[in-house]
């Protein structure tokens, strides 16, 4: 027995609205998946954002610039700056003028090694030609420089000289 058009229509709504409900679950778990997945995963790594902190640097974009600093790092910065009565700002524009900042070429560098939430990343001193380590922390699941460590491990390599 064949059923009636307008019965055939209706049967055939029902049967996808419940294959729809049925979709709709895994839909959500495959989204809820590949959303764990990128907070995971970053595309951030401490050699995109040192290149990222020179290129804003070059392009004299002090938030740009800012963006790559650890929050630590941040803090040094204002806490220096007010002893000078000077803002962040300032005391990143003036630093426009020193030598390193006029360099338009991106310093080579090797050797990025992540240990967990830090990392390192040796860049190459144009001018003496040595290899410093520059200090990174991952904050937000992004890289950011850590200003303060690489300061502070200059300062200790200096006592030990």
């Amino acid at each position: 027995m064949k059923l009636p058009a307008r019965y055939r229509e209706r049967f055939r709504t029902v049967r996808q609205e419940i294959e729809m409900k049925n979709l709709k679950p895994i839909c959500v778990a495959v989204l809820l998946v590949f959303a764990a997945a990128a907070c995971k995963f970053s595309s951030s790594s401490p050699t995109t954002t040192f290149k990222t902190f020179f290129e804003a640097q070059k392009k004299k974009d002090v938030e740009g610039m800012k963006k790559t600093l650890s929050k630590s790092s941040m803090a040094m910065m204002e806490k220096a700056a007010k002893e000078q009565n000077k803002t962040v700002d300032k005391a990143l524009t003036e630093g426009f003028e020193s030598p390193g900042a006029k360099n338009d070429k991106m310093p080579e560098t090797r050797n990025e090694k992540i240990d967990g939430d830090n990392a390192t990343l040796e860049v190459q001193n144009e001018e003496t030609k040595k290899w410093d380590k520059v200090y990174f922390v991952k904050e937000d699941n992004e890289w950011k420089i850590a200003l303060d460590k690489t300061i502070e491990e200059i300062f200790k390599s200096m006592g030990n000289s």
